[in-house]
Parts: structure tokens; C-alpha cells; sequence
């Protein structure tokens, strides 16, 4: 080699000898091949031959020949001047640090030697630090060069369900799902389809049933204690507990929950504004995508309320947008089932109550205290943060217990003894809002069925019938299978009164059974 003609290049040359002072990371670069391929001796090298040299304008090792760089210097064309992996990254929005912060050590390739198109490439998170695998390089790298954050790609923690749903975290029962809540992907069989084990958001224990993870967002988790009652929305009770919580304090106002008048109809909030021994009615609606079957009897309730001069507001399900009340504009339009949709809600809703109750013939000094009372309400408004405070402001404890009443013991002896044991200090005399499941005392047969029906008809048997469908001849699989066994013993010799003797079952039935077989 003519080291005069090529010693303005020596300044690029990596030396295999001093290879440390180049700090170069080996998941980054092939120091390996550098050594093997670079000669201790400048001076010795082939011009033809290619070498590693740091490239003029990026600084990275590239394998090009002395004629080669030197033809690049020449035409000053900086494009050329840069390593390959550089090249790629022209007029692009990431440069080669960022890049090779996201490459990953755990790759068997160095940067320098991945192929656009070719080889398998990991990536390492820089939120969360987890290591996400890629078929080709282009598929990640075509959209970080358009400015794109990599935590979209991410399929670690970032793409978890915990990182985003941090909601559900507290709530994720690790034990039993026997993995993290941020190692679970957040995909559709992960969301939609897969059940998981979560604890109950209001105290804390363990669900017996799993769930999905979206049925665990719209309807938060919670074990059969504290289950929401179908009759009362989370909507509903989150609306009342606010209307308490700034309301309660002042005597002349009264807030009620499921206020009766004609008869069976209700009111789901109802408040009453006692001025100068005159009474002024608010109420709210809270309707449910159920109304979309009752829409002459919500239009019957709006003409009520006008008739008897009470202000009616109604919160409107989603799936209510399109179904219009006739006369009736006092509405708030949901827009999501979030339930956090609610934080903006409540407040629209003591607004309207403020503007209200401002055309009243009240006391200035009585309107500021009251109003100052609603707007701080309205300022702290968050119903994920009281949601355990909202469901115990409506566990109304005042009611008559099930286990209370002597004379139903047989009943509530029939409740399943985990029920009996969980949900014995909770059951009323007339809950309607949930079956509960029983075990016969006679026949040990299980069954489910409203707490007040088993009640009622108890109380209205003679026989005092504790409500098992098997017992009472409700059961149609149970019953066939008595028929078919009745047949067997007519062909085995036994008479009517025998087989009704050892079926349990009397002989005009055994004897209705037959003739229709």
C-alpha cells in the first residue's frame, strides 16, 4: 500500500489492539469480526481489500475498502459518508442513540449486521424495560422513523392489562391468576373472552366466580355480599350519595331513595324543600337502557310530575339517545357506560338543581350557605375514589332480616350455607332484587329462586311449603325421571299405592302418571 496516498484515512481506522478505547458495545457492533478482520499494521492493509473504519460523518464501524472511502471523502456526499444503519435513519424523526437505546442486548446479532427486511429483532421498552420480539426490523422501525412513540409497539408491561387499566390493579387477585396483571397482554382473548380472579372492590375479599377483565371495567368487581342490585343502578347511587353528602346537613330538606306515590310507582331520587311550611319537589330519573320498553309509562310519570308541580330531571342511558319523550326536554344524554362519565354528570345535575331551587322564595342568607354546600359537592365529585362510600350509603340496614323472623326459620335454614354465613346480616323479608340459592331440607335438591316469593308462599301454604320445585312437583326433569321409574316398577309387579309409597308421591298422581304414558 502507498501510505502517502491513503494516510489522511489512518484517523478512521479501527485498531484490533486498541479496541477497548473505541467503546463499542457488542450487541451493537461485531467486535468480534472487527478483531479478526483488522491487521495490527496500518500501513499493511490492501486498498482494495475491505477493513472496518469509523465512517467520517456518523463515527460508527462500517466494512469498506481504502478506495472506497477515499472515493466517498472525495465526492463529499454525506449520505455516503454515514454507516448503514445510519442511512436508514436519514430525514427520519429517531436518530441512531435513540435506536440503539431500544435495541436490545438479549439480540443475537449486532445492529450493525440486522437486515431490514430479514432477521428477527428484539426490542427493549424504555417505559417499562421489557423485551419485545419482531419478525423484521422495518416492521417497528418504519413507524418510529414517522415520529411514533415505541410504547405503542411495546408488548410488555406497557401493553399490559394493568398499565392500561391501573383501575383494576389493586383489585387483580395474583394468587389465583398465577401471573402479574402487567404481564398479561391486553388483548381481545385477555379482555374479552379469558376469566380471570379478581377481589372485591368495596372489601376486599376474594370472588368465588371469575370474570372478564371488561366486565370487570363497566361493572366493577365485587363478591355476591356486595353485589349492586339489579333495581338500583351504580348511576343511581352515585347520584343520590351526592345529593346526601351535600344536602343531609340542611333541616328543611329531605332526600329520598325509591320514593313511592299512586300506588307501586316510584321516584328513584326524590327531594322534598320545606320554605315557610310550603313543600317544593326535585326528582331525578335515572333510566336504564330497560326504558327503551317503557316509553308511554316514563311519558305517563313526566305528565305526572307536571301535573303535580314536581321538577323531573332524567339521566338517560346510552342506548336511550334515539328514543324521544314527547314535551319532556329536562334531560342529561349519556354518552359512554364509563362509569367515570358520571364525574362530568353529577355536576351538570347540581347545577340544574341550583338553578332551580335559586327561583324559590328562599332566604338570600339560606340560598348562599346552601348553594356554597353544592358547588363544594360539585368540585369533589369522583366516583371511583367514594365508590366504597357510595355502595354503603345505600346498604340500608333498617330493613327486616330474614334471619330476624322466627317463624321463617325454615326458610332461611334452607339458604345455602354460604349464602347463610356471607349474607345472613343482609337478606331481608322482601328482597326481590336477586335469586338466592336454597337446598330442600326434605329432598336435598337445590334450587334458586326470589326470597320474597319463597317467603309469600310459605306464609299463604297451609302446609307451610318451604318452595322446593322438586317437593311441590314443579321440577319437569325430575318428575320425568319419577315417571319413567313409576313404569319400571308397574312392569316389575308393583302396585299404584306401592310405587307412590316409594316414589314419595301419592297414588292419584302415580295413577295420572301412567294413564298418560
Amino acid at each position: 500500500m502507498n501510505k502517502n496516498k491513503y494516510h489522511t484515512l489512518e484517523k478512521f481506522y479501527i485498531y484490533p489492539q486498541y479496541i477497548g478505547i473505541y467503546k463499542l458495545e457488542k450487541h451493537l457492533h461485531d467486535i468480534e469480526k472487527i478483531l479478526n478482520t483488522n491487521p495490527k499494521d496500518f500501513s499493511t492493509l490492501n486498498p482494495k481489500k475491505y477493513y472496518f473504519f469509523k465512517m467520517p460523518v456518523c463515527g460508527h464501524p462500517q466494512k469498506i475498502s481504502l478506495t472506497e472511502l477515499k472515493k466517498r471523502i472525495e465526492n463529499n456526499n454525506p449520505v455516503e459518508l454515514c454507516c448503514r444503519i445510519c442511512k436508514w435513519l436519514i430525514n427520519s424523526k429517531i436518530n441512531y442513540e435513540q435506536l440503539a437505546r431500544l435495541y436490545s442486548v438479549n439480540n443475537d446479532k449486532p445492529l450493525s449486521n440486522v437486515n431490514y427486511r430479514k432477521n428477527e429483532v428484539i426490542f427493549t421498552c424504555p417505559d417499562c424495560g421489557d423485551d419485545t420480539p419482531y419478525k423484521e426490523m422495518r416492521w417497528v422501525l418504519d413507524h418510529l422513523k414517522k415520529g411514533e412513540s415505541f410504547k405503542e409497539y411495546c408488548r410488555g408491561k406497557c401493553n399490559s392489562i394493568g398499565m392500561k387499566y391501573p383501575d383494576l390493579v389493586p383489585l387483580w387477585d395474583e394468587s389465583r391468576n398465577k401471573i402479574s396483571i402487567l404481564s398479561v397482554p391486553a388483548n381481545d382473548d385477555n379482555l374479552y373472552h379469558r376469566k380471570w380472579y379478581f377481589l372485591c372492590a368495596v372489601c376486599d375479599k376474594p370472588i368465588d366466580t371469575p370474570t372478564t377483565v371488561y366486565n370487570a371495567i363497566i361493572n366493577s368487581s365485587r363478591c355476591t355480599q356486595h353485589k349492586i342490585n339489579p333495581g338500583t343502578s351504580f348511576a343511581e347511587m352515585a347520584i343520590f350519595f351526592s345529593f346526601i353528602r351535600c344536602l343531609s346537613k340542611f333541616p328543611y330538606i329531605e332526600v329520598n331513595h325509591k320514593y313511592k306515590y299512586y300506588r307501586n310507582r316510584e321516584f328513584d331520587i326524590f327531594i322534598i324543600v320545606t320554605i315557610n311550611d310550603v313543600q317544593y319537589f326535585f326528582a331525578v330519573e335515572v333510566d336504564g337502557k330497560h326504558h327503551g320498553n317503557t316509553v308511554q309509562k316514563d311519558m305517563e310519570k313526566n305528565q305526572y310530575a307536571a301535573n303535580n308541580k314536581i321538577h323531573l330531571e332524567r339521566i338517560r342511558d346510552l342506548e336511550l339517545a334515539d328514543i324521544e319523550l314527547e314535551n319532556f326536554n329536562n334531560i342529561i344524554q349519556r354518552t359512554s357506560t364509563d362509569k367515570k362519565e358520571l364525574n362530568k354528570i353529577i355536576p351538570e345535575l347540581l347545577n340544574r338543581f341550583i338553578k332551580w331551587i335559586s327561583n324559590l322564595n328562599m332566604e338570600n342568607e339560606k340560598f348562599k350557605k346552601l348553594k356554597a354546600s353544592i358547588i363544594k359537592e360539585i368540585k369533589n365529585v369522583d366516583v371511583i375514589r367514594d365508590e366504597k362510600a357510595i355502595f354503603q350509603q345505600l346498604d340500608h340496614s333498617t330493613k327486616k332480616l330474614l334471619k330476624d323472623d322466627p317463624d321463617l326459620k325454615p326458610i332461611f335454614d334452607q339458604l345455602r350455607e354460604d349464602v347463610r354465613k356471607e349474607l345472613g346480616d343482609f337478606i331481608t323479608v322482601t328482597e326481590q332484587d336477586i335469586k338466592r340459592p336454597f337446598i330442600c331440607s326434605k329432598c336435598g335438591e337445590p334450587w334458586e329462586q326470589y326470597v320474597y316469593v319463597v317467603v309469600r308462599n310459605f306464609r299463604n301454604s297451609k302446609n307451610k311449603a318451604t318452595g322446593c320445585p322438586t317437593c311441590a312437583n314443579k321440577n319437569k326433569e325430575h318428575n320425568n325421571k319419577l315417571k319413567r321409574k313409576a313404569l319400571v316398577l308397574k312392569n316389575e309387579g308393583f302396585t299404584q299405592k306401592e310405587i307412590g309409597e316409594i316414589l314419595g308421591r301419592t297414588q292419584s298422581t302415580i295413577s295420572s302418571w301412567l294413564s298418560n304414558m
